[in-house]
């Protein structure tokens, strides 16, 4: 058996030759392999923006975004073995970035309050808990932020994670580790138990 046969028949260097494949036609800016991208990447794009902004009505526009400035810049992507979701989410990044920034200067926070409340008051339990993590989420720094939305809102792996974030598996264990303790320390005063039962 020669070692192209081994190639084909092993299952991640098939996906390794189709995600290069697929590289190769999306940098010749080919609409059928975009067409593939926007469908294999644009729900995990647009909950990276969602989770980011926490919930703005803006998450859409920005998502789709993220599309038509890859397409603009294809020419700049070199695959080199980097997945196009890690480029796509790195552009989602600064995007979100950017609209913070100019929220910034209109009341950021206002606005951002504005998404998390509810249109009328609710005591229940789940709704009390939503808002005290909302609350303990602001105290996060970006990558913290990254971090969680990889790991337990899109269930990634912490290898995808680190590849998404162009990190080592350990930096992302790290930065998990501090998220999650922030979060718990934040969440302490909110008279939540601290050792796992209610």
């Amino acid at each position: 058996m020669s070692e192209t046969e081994v190639e084909v028949d092993d299952p991640t260097a098939a996906g390794r030759l189709a995600a290069e494949d697929l590289a190769k036609r999306a940098v010749a800016r080919d609409h059928g392999a975009w067409g593939e991208i926007f469908d294999l990447h644009y729900r995990g794009v647009f909950a990276f923006v969602r989770y980011r902004l926490r919930g703005s009505e803006e998450a859409e526009d920005i998502a789709t975004q993220v599309f038509e400035i890859a397409f603009s810049r294809a020419d700049k992507f070199d695959y080199r073995g980097v997945p196009i979701e890690a480029w796509l989410i790195g552009i989602a990044r600064n995007l979100v970035r950017d609209h913070v920034k100019k929220l910034g200067r209109r009341g950021y926070t206002a606005e951002l309050d504005e998404t998390v409340d509810l249109s009328e008051p609710d005591t229940a339990d789940a709704i009390d808990l939503r808002n005290d993590l909302t609350s303990a989420m602001r105290m996060l720094t970006d990558d913290q932020h990254d971090v969680i939305a990889h790991r337990f809102l899109r269930d990634r792996s912490v290898a995808e994670t680190a590849v998404l974030m162009n990190r080592s598996e350990d930096a992302v264990k790290n930065l998990q580790r501090r998220a999650l303790a922030a979060m718990q320390r934040a969440l302490t005063g909110a008279e939540y138990p601290t050792d796992g039962r209610p």
